[in-house]
């Protein structure tokens, strides 16, 4: 019998002669390529350039490696591939004006991650939030993959925007008393910045770079001097600046003239029929609303001093949401109510909802470039929020927009609407670009409706069926 001395010496003699078992080779696994195809659609890539039929789309992670006719794009050996023979695929829609964040008793609402997954079933694949607390909204989005990508924007008001925390407005309806506008976007989770005439604009850009947003959204009670300041600062740190129309006082021609990047609602045009005198008295809220919907009519529309407002953001290169689809949901809701007392509110809404579509109509006429920005809530029956698919239908059906036309102002003018570098990196599907893509049953081109019909959504290269996103299979 070996000793185990022996037994060890033995075997480690035998190590040493090569007389141990022969071991397999571990061959490792060929590595697993990245890469999809989608093959056979017609491709509308968003730059402008005439459909592709027959295309190859290649995609590797999450950005788009070559989009064009299939002797242009090679599909990779190993690649999956997608076959989408009579589909049509475009880049992933833009709607660069929403409001996800509504707080109830301190949390946020639980309609965020259903809306964000409904905003993704549409086929939107970037939203832009414009009023909100960034540091909040982003990371509650940041919790949610099957969701639109989600940039913000940081609001600034000036002073009397804040105080006092009530006070009394004049109506049709007698004398109400009114919250100050910026406790009400507080109770909602919001955190606009005040900013008075001598505080550092600079400091201002600051504080929404450290809270996450991408661009300021001038919204209230400023000058056209605080509108020139915080739009040269927010230039210098690389942040795009938009105001909310007629930011009382200043209207859209001073912001134009300030260099601002846009403007938002139609309605707001209405500012140029006043002058700087009769604008700096409409500071309360519901005075804006009165002096709205006594002046903006159709025939308004075409006054010279608003269309000299226009020529000059044309000029300027200044953008235009016109959030019409909104405005057609709210006066919805008025006609559907058999008995109710016109209140001031429908009076400004019947008013914007006619003066809006005209204004627009001079707008296109004129030069300025539309970005689809449909002002969707995140809350309440889907049916009554307001979308990107309504707003672009409204340009195909009241504004005379080509379907073409209209689709560009949710992709690749939208993209030019976020601007910065987020948005150089959507809105069209070109090499370099996020994978973000829609595949469609029918031509978009053909008929605007068939934005409905969606087989599925790539988003950084993943895809998502709108089924699956609806039923809540895709809960994170």
């Amino acid at each position: 019998m070996k000793t185990p001395v022996f037994s060890a010496a033995l075997a480690l003699a035998c190590l040493a002669a090569g007389c141990s078992t022969p071991q397999p080779r571990l061959v490792p696994p060929p590595p697993v390529n990245p890469s999809t195809a989608i093959v056979g659609a017609t491709l509308w890539d968003g730059t402008g350039s005439a459909p592709v039929a027959h295309a190859v789309t290649v995609v590797r992670g999450d950005r788009i490696l070559c989009a064009g006719a299939a002797g242009e794009c090679q599909v990779p050996h190993g690649a999956r591939v997608i076959e989408a023979q009579g589909k049509y695929l475009i880049p992933g829609l833009i709607d660069s004006h929403v409001h996800l964040l509504f707080m109830q008793n301190g949390s946020a609402s639980e309609e965020l991650g259903l809306d964000l997954r409904d905003l993704l079933a549409q086929g939107v694949t970037t939203v832009r939030d414009m009023g909100n607390s960034p540091t909040d909204l982003l990371s509650r989005v940041a919790g949610f993959a099957a969701a639109p990508r989600v940039y913000a924007m940081q609001l600034v008001a000036g002073p009397r925007f804040f105080y006092p925390a009530m006070r009394p407005v004049r109506t049709e309806h007698g004398v109400e008393l009114h919250q100050a506008p910026a406790l009400t976007m507080q109770w909602l989770g919001w955190t606009p910045i005040q900013f008075n005439r001598d505080d550092d604009p600079d400091a201002v850009v600051a504080a929404a770079r450290q809270a996450g947003a991408m661009g300021l959204k001038l919204y209230a009670q400023l000058d056209s001097g605080s509108v020139r300041r915080l739009t040269l600062a927010a230039h210098r740190a690389g942040l795009t600046v938009w105001g909310h129309a007629w930011v009382q006082p200043a209207s859209v021609g001073e912001q134009t003239a300030a260099g601002m990047d846009g403007v938002v609602h139609a309605a707001g045009l209405a500012g140029e029929l006043f002058t700087a005198e009769e604008r700096d008295t409409l500071v309360r809220d519901g005075d804006l609303q009165v002096a709205t919907a006594h002046a903006a009519t159709a025939a308004a529309a075409h006054d010279p001093r608003l269309l000299a407002t226009l020529d000059s953001m044309a000029a300027h290169g200044t953008m235009f949401e016109p959030t019409l689809d909104a405005t057609r949901h709210s006066l919805a809701a008025y006609d559907a109510r058999v008995r109710h007392v016109t209140t001031q509110q429908e009076g400004y809404v019947r008013a914007a909802a006619e003066f809006g579509v005209e204004v627009t109509r001079e707008a296109v006429k004129h030069g300025v470039r539309i970005s689809a920005g449909s002002d969707h809530v995140a809350y309440g029956p889907v049916g009554d929020r307001a979308s990107v698919f309504g707003e672009l239908r409204l340009y195909v059906d009241s504004l005379g927009f080509s379907p073409t036309g209209a689709l560009l102002a949710a992709t690749r003018d939208a993209a030019r609407a976020i601007g910065g570098e987020p948005g150089r990196q959507v809105g069209t599907i070109e090499a370099g670009r996020y994978a973000d893509l829609v595949l469609l049953g029918k031509n978009p081109l053909a008929d605007i409706d068939n934005l409905d019909v969606v087989e599925w959504v790539m988003r950084g290269g993943r895809i998502w069926r709108p089924e699956q996103l609806r039923s809540g299979i895709a809960m994170r």
